[in-house]
């Protein structure tokens, strides 16, 4: 029961964090009219909503906001580019907090939190197969590295923030 409920808050915690920032991001960039126009045209966008920051791994993360402070141009672009790199951190961080605290055990919030984010990086890598343009539209190439590099995240991923679901998980008093 623990594996069930850590997998379903954490889930829940991480399609909703990413919303949220995606829509802070696209609301100060002032891009949310576009936003809105592509979900409308295109449904599948909310994948990227949804799950995009799985395919981000924490390293590459780190140095694109290094990178990106060290540039030195400081404009409403560069607020959201923040922004969504923060959220990259930030969603599932406390989506894996999440799982910890729901986990009935350490195996429970770890693979909880471990099938969220391969569910998330699944989802990415299936736009590959389902509608390409997508991938096309938000500059990936839609072959079969674009699948195995999103998986490859949601693993790279799963195991990092894992450890933060391994140290916040419950533990038995027996």
């Amino acid at each position: 029961m623990g594996f069930g409920k850590a997998f379903g808050f954490s889930l829940v915690t991480f399609i909703g964090i990413n919303f949220l920032f995606v829509i802070i991001t696209e609301t100060i960039t002032g891009d949310l009219n576009t936003l809105f126009s592509d979900i409308t045209t295109n449904p599948l966008v909310l994948f990227f909503v949804f799950f995009g920051p799985i395919v981000y791994m924490p390293g590459q993360v780190v140095q694109l906001i290094y990178f990106s402070l060290s540039g030195g141009v400081y404009d409403i672009n560069f607020i959201g580019l923040i922004l969504t790199l923060i959220g990259s951190i930030i969603a599932p961080l406390i989506a894996s907090l999440i799982a910890g605290k729901t986990g009935e055990n350490k195996m429970g919030s770890l693979g909880g939190w471990f099938l969220t984010a391969i569910v998330s990086g699944l989802a990415i890598g299936l736009l590959v197969f389902i509608n390409p343009a997508v991938l096309a539209y938000y500059g990936l190439a839609p072959t079969i590295d674009t699948f195995v590099l999103s998986l490859l995240g949601g693993v790279v991923n799963g195991i990092f923030y894992g450890t933060f679901a391994l140290l916040f998980a419950s533990i038995e008093p027996y």
